[in-house]
């Protein structure tokens, strides 16, 4: 009638469950995408205390080799807008990804 709790979870057998849906479901089931980086080069001389932004560069590869040739920085930035669901008891804040238009 009564048995141990590893005879009990022996019972069960193997685990068997979809990683993906249990990570979807820990995480409200909605994937956010991923927000477009733009990439900055910092200002000569600026200290690293406050981000200093100078130009902005295509991609990555192009604030990488920039940043190598003139000996300074880079920042990459990504830009969301806050969200609020009130659907609830108590309100969620949510951030959106906002697309950069090119």
């Amino acid at each position: 009638m009564a048995g141990s709790a590893a005879e009990v979870a022996g019972s069960r057998g193997p685990q068997t469950g979809n990683p993906v849906a249990r990570l979807q479901k820990e995480n409200g089931g909605a994937q956010q995408a991923a927000p477009q980086a733009r990439f900055f080069l910092a200002k000569p001389g600026a200290s690293g205390a406050t981000p200093a932004l100078e130009r902005e560069c295509a991609a990555e590869a192009e604030a990488i080799a920039e940043a190598f040739k003139t000996g300074v920085s880079y920042y990459a930035v990504s830009e969301y807008r806050a969200l609020v669901d009130c659907s609830g008891k108590q309100p969620v804040f949510k951030k959106e990804a906002v697309k950069r238009n090119p």
